[in-house]
């Protein structure tokens, strides 16, 4: 039986992304959510989502992209003066031809454990890593998270194994080259061949490609074509609706794709009688980042 975690990203960006998220773990169309510990509605994600137990265990969503770092130790390092990051994700993938200095690699540790502890002290309770902007695929990164899950004694990460399905690459061509998807699937893919994971990961993955944008054909033409026992993870970013909370300094595709209504088309996708209607025919059970291997 072919085993699928419905994986909402984001907890704690905004207030309308928590109440998406909510919605769709309460209805039990989705069966897993990662929280960001330095989201700006992280006080709002535990309050309007965790505490109500809905699920027992969260992925950590780690972040040095996106707001404030929470380790002091980062600024002017990670981060400025006022401790915004200052670094974005594609700089992140290109420091792995650089000879990075210890006292960077340290602040990168020092951060993804203030992030750790904090969640931790909240009494939140951790299946898995994954990381805001697919950072953790840097391999450079990967291995500092390895060692901090030795470290928590956290054995499960989301490894992007996105499988080419032919039929799909080309359909929705001109979103997937304008959001740099392509891109996105073609590095991280270079990147896994220089990754030693020790940890548990689903099979395959399902949302880079479509990242923001997921269309109901192409997800189920990728489940059909994938063999019966195996476990698929499924990335969504819902929202209630459009996000007018999120104030980021970045690139206008990034800034579109956080506030837009893609995220509502996303929910209602989960929310559908067609989505249902598959996972029933199709036999598939729906699982937690806690129940793999």
């Amino acid at each position: 039986m072919k085993k699928l975690i419905i994986s909402c990203d984001d907890l704690g960006i905004s207030e309308e992304v928590n109440l998406g998220i909510q919605d769709c773990l309460e209805k039990r169309v989705a069966t897993s959510s990662s929280i960001i510990a330095n989201g700006e509605f992280y006080e709002h994600a535990l309050k309007s989502v965790v505490n109500q137990d809905v699920i027992k265990f969260y992925g950590l969503h780690l972040n040095l992209t996106e707001g404030k770092a929470l380790n002091k130790g980062s600024i002017n390092i990670l981060s400025d003066e006022s401790n915004k990051f200052k670094i974005s994700s594609q700089k992140y993938f290109l420091l792995n031809f650089l000879k990075l200095n210890k006292t960077f690699k340290s602040a990168v540790y020092n951060e993804f454990k203030s992030q750790i502890n904090k969640v931790l002290k909240d009494g939140i309770k951790l299946s898995h890593f994954d990381s805001h902007e697919y950072i953790h695929h840097s391999p450079w990164i990967f291995k500092i998270i390895n060692d901090l899950g030795k470290e928590f004694k956290i054995n499960k990460i989301r490894f992007v194994n996105e499988k080419i399905i032919i039929r799909n690459y080309f359909k929705n061509i001109y979103y997937k080259l304008k959001s740099l998807n392509y891109f996105k699937h073609f590095i991280i893919n270079i990147c896994n061949k220089t990754i030693k994971n020790n940890f548990s990961s689903p099979d395959y993955f399902f949302g880079i490609l479509n990242s923001g944008k997921i269309k109901t054909d192409e997800l189920f033409s990728y489940l059909d074509c994938l063999n019966t026992d195996i476990t698929v993870e499924l990335c969504v970013h819902p929202a209630n609706k459009l996000v007018d909370q999120i104030n980021i300094k970045k690139n206008i595709n990034q800034r579109n794709f956080q506030k837009s209504e893609n995220r509502i088309i996303e929910k209602n996708l989960l929310l559908s009688d067609k989505f249902r209607d598959f996972l029933i025919h199709k036999k598939i059970n729906l699982i937690n980042f806690s129940d793999i291997n």
